[in-house]
């Protein structure tokens, strides 16, 4: 049987187009507000209704700010609960239930995505240095997992602090819908055994509490190198410390940094990676320390 050079030329392509149908992207998600947060429970639910395979393990207790702690007890039973449909509560951190997600629920199905989030408050400056948020994508990236941290911003004023943050959980839902978008949009040109995301990298994104109307665009911009602190520390006529919130952090920037972008109302991209190397120093390292030599 003949077979045209025009047939040979289609073949690939329809057998590529089959087999991006094969299945659905899978996606887990994990967060560091707890498996009851309305960010992470609401983003797998609308991107299973589109279609994903996703699956969420998230820490049974809120675990905001543990940055990449983890629970290292060989041979311990986690008293793991299964609370809905492909969706676990991990008694333990942000890492921990990307550990749990990785190498026990999907040990045999592994994701072609990772999300960590929406997170409830920012993660730019000196959040993002202990955020588990962010933590936890950078650990899926340093394992070889394309991973996208997502959060919401608040805005620093004493009253939105008094009150708990309102207008960040009103535009909560906006910023879910956005990564949603996200997700779409590689969607749409991914195939089954392509990388998501350039490989070793992974977007940490910070949405502003704002109207859609309000938001300015999206700056692509590095975490500030320098960060502002968010804490400082009062000690008492007793010896004991008192924890405060800088007044620094309740003066809101406007500065070139990641920062200051989001509060000038724009959703901030900061491309990360789980490479704790600096190895382009090198040369100035062995100059600083000639007599350590080079081995």
């Amino acid at each position: 049987m003949k077979i045209s050079l025009l047939a040979l030329l289609v073949l690939p392509l329809i057998s590529g187009a089959a087999l991006s149908a094969e299945r659905p992207m899978r996606i887990l998600i994990v967060n560091d507000d707890g498996c009851e947060s309305v960010g992470t429970t609401s983003l797998q639910e609308k991107l299973a209704a589109k279609g994903y395979d996703v699956w969420m393990v998230a820490p049974a207790t809120n675990q905001s700010g543990v940055g990449s702690a983890i629970t290292f007890k060989p041979n311990k039973i986690f008293d793991v609960k299964k609370v809905a449909e492909k969706r676990y509560c991990f008694p333990g951190t942000p890492a921990d239930s990307v550990d749990f997600g990785l190498w026990g629920v999907l040990k045999d199905t592994p994701p072609d995505l990772v999300i960590s989030g929406v997170n409830d408050g920012p993660n730019t400056g000196a959040a993002q240095l202990n955020s588990g948020t962010v933590s936890a994508a950078a650990r899926a990236v340093r394992y070889g997992y394309p991973a996208i941290a997502a959060s919401i911003g608040y805005i620093f004023t004493k009253e939105e602090m008094k009150a708990k943050w309102p207008s960040t959980h009103h535009y909560w839902p906006d910023s879910v819908e956005y990564v949603v978008g996200l997700v779409d949009s590689v969607g749409k040109q991914w195939h089954p055994g392509q990388a998501v995301l350039p490989a070793g990298t992974g977007l940490s994104v910070n949405y502003p509490p704002l109207e859609k109307s309000a938001i300015q665009g999206v700056k692509m911009i590095g975490n500030e190198q320098h960060p502002r602190p968010q804490l400082s520390y009062k000690i008492l006529a007793d010896g004991k410390a008192q924890q405060l919130m800088s007044e620094d952090a309740l003066d809101p920037t406007t500065a070139d940094t990641d920062t200051g972008w989001l509060n000038k109302g724009y959703i901030t991209w900061t491309i990360i990676d789980g490479d704790w190397n600096a190895r382009q120093y090198e040369q100035q390292y062995q100059a600083l320390f000639p007599q350590q030599g080079s081995h």
